[in-house]
């Protein structure tokens, strides 16, 4: 069963505006993207900066509102609900944030930090916050010693582990997780992917795991859709990531760092710089870096190719 579908979504934003205040340049941010999640799914979101991985996710929580397409939640089109109408689903599908600094309010205590989404969304009485409190505490690694500390007497490890026990909080169905390593040293990002694991198997919970590193992606995913200037390149299951197709994905994988020091990786330098988002290429967005790129991909939008029953790619060279 899927428990989010997204449809042909697009989001642009102004650039620039006249005189009169019309809008004379926008940024495509997203466009056209359409994929499904499972339930107890991880799909990881993966490609350069400025890619629109984090529009997306914003998108798919209803930060921002969608210029056209659908977001199916449970079943139930949430594209066009308004403010009101999208509180009570709000518990339901939460957002992990890059900085686990800035996204904690610096003047409140990790209990009341923990203490306020049951309060505001009524999930427990009065006097069982507290106790619920350490418990999420408890399930991220921490002890009930931070309940009276402040978000500053923590490490950037220890205040994200905060973060996901924020979100897990009020249950949710669907955790958007934007670049919830990125900020953190190299050890603790494992340990952070770690406990999302753990807590993915024993909590069922379904994640979008939003990132530019491909190795961790792969690590922590079932599937991974890879996106280039708001449009998704290819979509296949994690342990297939060997096989991918695209030219795109290729050398993202090509930029990982090999272990080995007796091994020598096989580089696929991308050349140029990526287009603007605010005038991207006809035809296919990537035929200006691409190796394999053919004249005819400046002229046509690439059609979609499926290689097995979860493996999808959008290139018509390698067809």
């Amino acid at each position: 069963m899927n428990i989010l579908e997204i449809k042909n979504l697009v989001k642009s934003f102004p650039a620039a505006r006249n005189f009169w205040g019309k809008v004379t340049e926008n940024v495509k941010a997203v466009q056209d993207v359409s994929f499904a999640i499972k339930k107890g799914e991880v799909l990881g979101l993966v490609g350069e900066s400025g890619c629109g991985k984090t529009t997306l996710g914003r998108l798919i929580l209803k930060l921002i509102e969608s210029d056209s397409g659908q977001i199916i939640f449970e079943g139930q089109d949430i594209t066009h609900l308004s403010a009101s109408q999208m509180r009570p689903l709000r518990k339901d599908i939460q957002i992990i944030f890059q900085d686990p600094y800035s996204s904690l309010n610096p003047r409140m205590t990790v209990a009341r930090t923990l203490m306020e989404p049951l309060k505001i969304h009524r999930l427990c009485e009065r006097h069982q916050r507290y106790d619920r409190a350490v418990e999420l505490l408890k399930m991220v690694g921490l002890d009930e010693s931070a309940m009276q500390k402040f978000p500053h007497e923590f490490s950037g490890g220890q205040r994200q582990r905060i973060g996901i026990a924020r979100a897990l909080a009020v249950e949710p169905k669907l955790i958007v997780a934007d670049e919830a390593v990125s900020a953190l040293d190299i050890s603790i990002q494992a340990q952070i992917i770690n406990l999302l694991i753990d807590l993915k198997e024993k909590l069922g919970l379904t994640l979008v795991f939003i990132a530019h590193d491909l190795k961790v992606v792969e690590h922590i995913s079932d599937r991974i859709c890879v996106m280039y200037l708001g449009r998704v390149m290819e979509m296949l299951p994690a342990d297939q990531i060997a096989n991918a197709k695209h030219p795109y994905t290729q050398s993202l994988l090509s930029a990982v760092p090999v272990p080995d020091p007796n091994r020598k990786s096989q580089r696929q330098i991308l050349e140029g710089d990526v287009p603007s988002p605010i005038n991207p290429p006809l035809g296919c967005v990537f035929h200006t870096r691409c190796p394999k790129a053919v004249p005819d991909c400046a002229k046509m939008v690439p059609s979609v190719h499926q290689v097995s029953e979860a493996h999808f790619h959008s290139c018509d060279v390698v067809g």
